[in-house]
């Protein structure tokens, strides 16, 4: 062996060795730790073993909001509360405080010890929510929640959601009984209250399903309109889907089961991304709803199966009902093209069996290995991700070719911040130097991205140029240079030279 294939192998296996110690799992963020009632002292311990008390998860959870949602000890709560990173107002996941979880939770004296710490309570989630209307839209009973948030400036009438929905709207699918329903009547909503759309209590109980709770509120003078039926279809929390009785009662008091909705789409758009549903889907076609239409994005209930339905058995009913197995929506997605970024290897394989193009492109330009990649999650291990590659492999996709607008593998790769991926890439021989339509490398642009040296170093382990200039000249030196994270935690960059 060379002294340059040494020394090649040797930067290689270093980097790896170094993206692993990096990639450690943070058992803080994992639940079943907390699920362990660790005391403070524990805390502590993991802490010092170098557990970071303040990392956020991909998905933005932190070890403060692991700790509140599974119940752990609220004096281990507040000892992470105190650690640096931890402000008591702090974005997490879907841009919620942890005011927001533990009025989810009802866990009342961490809200007031949160509350005395100055958590905000008019800060609103990337779903329009305030910490009232996140816990009522969840199904918190506790009503003293509510008491303590009404106390601290939380305006029930003008607390609204993104829809225009108060708490008396957002709580009533959970409902059980009558009691929180009377309790938010008492603090002066009206049963009679309706949401931006004109949806009804009615109308939000039917997303439960729960028929006597209908009657109930049909015979205390509540209005519902024809939005009664898409409201059910969506199903209660968790998205479990409703039952056929549930739709023939609706029915039964005049509401339109063809009814359209705002955005276009009909019934079976939303019953069709549940498994187990082949009974309902008949019985709304016997009504006339059609299994072929487009809602406004161009979206067909099948299109929305593909996506995230995972029962071969009914993609294989609906695929008898579809005029067109490569119909695409507005922006030029497949139902195949939904299925190899977000379902399972069988769906695809379905989908290839019945006539689906794999040579279908979007409207910007990608292909399917361009979705594969979207749809790549270490998280939830690689077996998916390789399975269905492995199809697409054996029905003549290209994975060498670059996407219209020139990026390749590398480029796709790099957007995911995964080691491995970048390592898996490396078998299918795309050239590394390749640009983009930007005159983009993926050097260039690992050196605006990166957070640390480690990905730059791999790619040039491979036989990135680490001269190749963009189209205003700039190498990935120059690129280092302006990339704000690594001058703010003073990585060395000068092996790009």
């Amino acid at each position: 062996m060379t002294y340059l294939k040494i020394k090649t192998t040797l930067v290689v296996i270093l980097t790896f060795v170094s993206i692993t110690a990096m990639a450690q799992k943070n058992v803080f963020l994992d639940q079943a730790f907390w699920r362990t009632n660790p005391a403070v002292d524990q805390v502590k311990a993991e802490i010092a073993k170098g557990n970071s008390p303040s990392e956020l998860s991909s998905n933005s959870f932190d070890p403060v909001v692991m700790a509140i949602n599974a119940g752990a000890p609220t004096e281990s709560i507040k000892f992470l509360l105190a650690q640096p990173g931890n402000d008591v107002n702090k974005l997490t996941h879907d841009g919620r405080t942890y005011i927001f979880w533990s009025a989810s939770r009802g866990n009342v004296e961490l809200m007031e010890y949160l509350l005395s710490k100055g958590a905000k309570l008019t800060i609103k989630d990337s779903n329009g929510s305030t910490p009232l209307n996140f816990a009522a839209s969840g199904g918190q009973q506790n009503t003293k929640v509510y008491d303590l948030l009404i106390a601290n400036g939380a305006d029930l009438k003008k607390d609204l959601s993104s829809q225009g929905a108060n708490a008396l709207l957002l709580t009533i699918p959970s409902a059980k009984d009558f009691k929180l329903v009377d309790y938010f009547v008492a603090k002066g909503l009206s049963l009679n209250s309706v949401d931006a759309k004109g949806n009804t209590a009615f109308n939000y109980a039917a997303r439960a399903g729960n028929i006597e709770l209908l009657k109930t509120l049909v015979s205390k003078g509540v209005k519902y309109n024809d939005n009664a039926m898409l409201m059910a279809t969506q199903g209660g929390r968790g998205a479990i889907a409703n039952t056929l009785e549930l739709f023939q009662y609706l029915e039964s008091l005049k509401i339109n089961p063809a009814v359209i909705g705002p955005n276009g789409e009909n019934v079976l758009h939303s019953i069709a991304r549940k498994p187990k549903q082949e009974e309902i889907i008949k019985y709304f076609i016997s009504k006339g709803v059609d299994i072929n239409k487009a809602d406004k994005d161009g979206n067909t209930p099948f299109i929305n199966a593909a996506a995230s339905n995972t029962d071969i058995q009914l993609l294989t009913y609906l695929s008898t009902l579809v005029k067109n197995i490569n119909q695409a929506n507005v922006k030029g997605e497949s139902a195949l093209t939904m299925a190899v970024r977000s379902n399972t290897a069988d769906v695809v394989s379905l989908l290839i069996s019945k006539g689906a193009d794999i040579n279908v492109v979007d409207a910007a330009g990608d292909n399917l290995v361009a979705y594969l990649i979207q749809g790549y999650n270490p998280q939830r291990g690689t077996e998916l991700f390789e399975a269905k590659l492995k199809l697409l492999q054996e029905n003549g996709v290209d994975f060498s070719k670059a996407q219209k607008n020139g990026n390749t593998l590398y480029h796709l790769a790099l957007a995911k911040e995964d080691f491995a991926l970048l390592k898996r890439i490396e078998s299918f021989k795309v050239d590394v130097n390749s640009k983009n339509k930007e005159g983009i490398t993926a050097l260039h642009k690992a050196a605006m991205t990166a957070k640390d040296d480690s990905v730059m170093k791999y790619l040039i382990s491979i036989g990135a140029k680490k001269d190749a200039v963009t189209e205003f000249k700039e190498t990935a030196f120059d690129l280092a240079k302006e990339n704000e994270y690594l001058s703010k935690n003073k990585v060395a960059i000068d092996f790009l030279k």
